[in-house]
C-alpha cells in the first residue's frame, strides 16, 4: 500500500503502514553571514544555530522524535561551512540529539561570496502522540517567548522560547497543540490553529502589534490549553507566557 502524504502547516506528514508517520520540516537562510555580499553580517555559527532551530522546532512541536537533520550549505566547508555546522550541532545538543543525526553537503566547486543555508529535518511519531488538531473551543491560546528578529534575537536572548521549554510543552498532556511563530506572526498562527480545529480565534484587545510581529527564527511559540491548566504550566515550564486569545466555536 502506498503511503499517504499530507501537508499541514509547514510540515509534510507521510503516513505509513500502521499508525507510524514521518514528519518532515525545512527552513532556509540567505544573505545572512560573514561573506562580502551578505546583507546582515552575522557569525556563521549563529546562522547555523538559528536556521536549524526553525526546522527542528517545527518537527518537535507536533510530538515527533527527530531521526536526522540534513544541512545543504551553499558555501565552502572550511572555514564557513564548518562554523555553520558547529552552530547546527549546538542546537542539536540542546535538543538532546547526537552527532549521528546530522548529515549534509557543501559547495566545493565554486567560490561563494554570499551565504546560503538549507536545513531539512525528518522525524517520526505515531497517531496517538501527534499533537495536531487536538484543540477545542474554549481553549486559551498562549504565547511563550517573544517575537524577535535580527539583532534583537541576540540582544534579548533571555526572552526567547528555548528548545527545552518547547520540549516540556510537547511532553505535557495539558498542552493540546503548539505552533512555532514564524515570519507571518502569532496572529497568523493562531488563526491557522483555530481553522485546523474548526474554531475561530478571538484575540484579547490591544495586542495587534504583538500578533503581527515577525517571530524571526521561531523565538516564540503559541500553544492551546484549558485556562485552568495555565498556572500549573507556568510554574512547570517558566518563561514569558501571555494569553493572546481564545478559541471559539464557529457556531457561536
Amino acid at each position: 500500500m502506498k503511503p499517504s502524504i499530507q501537508r499541514i502547516r509547514d510540515l509534510t506528514l507521510v503516513r505509513r503502514a500502521g499508525s507510524r508517520l514521518l514528519v518532515i520540516g525545512c527552513d532556509s537562510s540567505a544573505s545572512i553571514g560573514n561573506k562580502p555580499m551578505d546583507a546582515l553580517q552575522t557569525p556563521p555559527d549563529i546562522v547555523g544555530y538559528y536556521t536549524a532551530r526553525v526546522a527542528v522546532m517545527e518537527v518537535l512541536s507536533v510530538g515527533a522524535d527527530i531521526l536526522t537533520v540534513v544541512d545543504t550549505l551553499a558555501v565552502e566547508k572550511y572555514p564557513t561551512g564548518s562554523e555553520i555546522i558547529r552552530g547546527v550541532q549546538r542546537l542539536l545538543d540542546e535538543a538532546g540529539l547526537t552527532e549521528a543525526h546530522l548529515n549534509g553537503s557543501t559547495e566545493e566547486n565554486f567560490k561563494s561570496c554570499q551565504t546560503g543555508v538549507g536545513i531539512t529535518v525528518i522525524g517520526e511519531t505515531d497517531e496517538e502522540r501527534l499533537k495536531l488538531m487536538r484543540s477545542v473551543a474554549g481553549d486559551c491560546v498562549v504565547m511563550l517567548g517573544e517575537p524577535l528578529i535580527g539583532s534583537a534575537v541576540l540582544e534579548q536572548e533571555a526572552r526567547v522560547c528555548s528548545i527545552r521549554q518547547l520540549q516540556s510543552l510537547v511532553a505535557s498532556p495539558e498542552v493540546h497543540e503548539i505552533h512555532p511563530v514564524g515570519s507571518k506572526g502569532a496572529g497568523y498562527e493562531a488563526g491557522l490553529l483555530a481553522e485546523l480545529n474548526g474554531c475561530i480565534f478571538q484575540a484579547v484587545p490591544g495586542i495587534t502589534e504583538k500578533l503581527n510581529a515577525s517571530g524571526g527564527p521561531s523565538t516564540a511559540v503559541i500553544f492551546s490549553a484549558a485556562e485552568e491548566k495555565l498556572e500549573h504550566l507556568q510554574s512547570e515550564i517558566g518563561g514569558e507566557m501571555d494569553i493572546i486569545g481564545r478559541l471559539l466555536d464557529k457556531a457561536m
